[in-house]
């Protein structure tokens, strides 16, 4: 195996979280405030930015915050909702094989990433990765230069020999605009994007039980 630096995402990839956390999220701070979600929700904060669903939840549903208080709130519920996330099947070996071949790796995700690094250290494996880079707003990974620059930190010398690993189809459609080797994962939140991703990826697979190590 030659490629020596990887990129992983988070939510979606190495976690279960997208639906637990990412969906139930926007429903739980609402319930923590005595409201109702309305119908296709998810809908309407997918074509959102955070700082844009963060206003039209304030206005739509009169919430007694600021978006200076918002953060704050929607942190601790996202905080209370990963305490009942896990790892996706064969990620823990996955991590320590990595390791043994003596590949550098990062988390590259939307989520903050003290979170990601708190979320990884209760699941035992945060002592994996070199370092958590926070993927949002400028630096989303929308923006090929987010992903040139892990990839320095990484100390990689060039996409062809790194791997991004995702399961979100704008990052992959980045990625390989950039020409990482790109490994997605499946999860159900990203079903409908399943055909964009199986033709994108070089590897697409259910669970990381099924990769292909022969071909990295």
């Amino acid at each position: 195996m030659h490629r020596k630096q990887w990129i992983f995402d988070m939510d979606g990839t190495l976690t279960d979280s997208m639906t637990v956390v990412w969906q139930g999220a926007p429903l739980e701070l609402l319930r923590r405030y005595g409201r109702t979600a309305r119908p296709g929700i998810h809908d309407v904060l997918l074509s959102m930015g955070m700082v844009e669903g963060a206003e039209y939840l304030i206005r739509t549903y009169d919430l007694p915050l600021t978006l200076r208080d918002y953060e704050p709130a929607m942190r601790q519920v996202i905080r209370d909702l990963y305490k009942k996330v896990e790892l996706k099947p064969g990620v823990r070996e996955m991590l320590a094989r990595l390791k043994a071949e003596g590949v550098r790796m990062c988390i590259c995700s939307n989520t903050w990433a003290e979170q990601c690094e708190e979320v990884l250290t209760r699941l035992g494996v945060a002592d994996y990765f070199e370092f958590f880079y926070t993927a949002q707003g400028a630096k989303s990974k929308a923006h090929p230069e987010v992903f040139h620059e892990v990839l320095e930190r990484l100390g990689g010398s060039g996409p062809a020999d790194a791997v991004v690993c995702e399961d979100a189809v704008y990052a992959t459609r980045t990625a390989r605009q950039c020409g990482f080797y790109l490994i997605d994962i499946e999860d159900e939140t990203s079903a409908a994007d399943k055909p964009e991703l199986q033709r994108l990826a070089d590897q697409y697979i259910t669970d990381w039980t099924q990769l292909d190590w022969t071909k990295l």
